[in-house]
């Protein structure tokens, strides 16, 4: 058995061998269409990655179709939705705060809002990620730290935030 990554249950050799041949057969051609979308290398390789993750999760589905490079094209499409909605929700947030009607105004501003339930280091680390829309690579580079550290600590971070507000019961 293979443990694929961290929340994935454990991967049988020929699932793991299944999913291994899908990503050689299909992944440039995934890769080509985010890249065409113009989108940041970046933001393609997650996007990619995500993909692939959704994919071990159901593989049985995956198993069951009759064209695989179209249930991961669809997979895909999904995962990139999912993420614009939330930069296009975080984004009209931050301006309806700064700049919307009165009503917004007076509301806090996120720093202010969450304070406290995270470190001030994991939310700072979060706002610039999520709300001012910096990407992972700008903010390793910003602190001085390996790619792959920064995508874990941003990923610890929403963890523990996501925690202290279900604990707190804002979520």
């Amino acid at each position: 058995m293979f443990l694929a990554a961290e929340g994935l249950p454990p991967l049988e050799d020929e699932e793991r061998e299944y999913i291994r041949a899908l990503y050689l057969d299909h992944y440039q051609a995934l890769r080509s269409y985010v890249c065409n979308l113009r989108f940041t290398e970046d933001a393609a390789e997650d996007w990619l990655q995500e993909t692939f993750l959704i994919a071990m999760r159901r593989i049985e589905a995956l198993r069951a179709c009759n064209n695989p490079r179209a249930y991961l094209m669809q997979v895909l499409r999904n995962v990139i939705g999912y993420h614009l909605r939330s930069m296009k929700y975080a984004a009209d947030l931050v301006e309806k705060l700064r700049n919307g009607p009165e009503e917004y105004r007076d509301e806090p501003d996120p720093e202010t809002l969450y304070r406290g339930l995270v470190s001030d280091r994991d939310l700072r680390l979060l706002l610039r990620f999520y709300l001012e829309g910096r990407s992972q690579k700008e903010l390793a580079s910003e602190l001085g730290i390996d790619l792959n550290t920064c995508k874990k600590r941003i990923q610890r971070a929403k963890e523990r935030l996501r925690a202290a507000m279900k604990k707190d019961g804002l979520l």
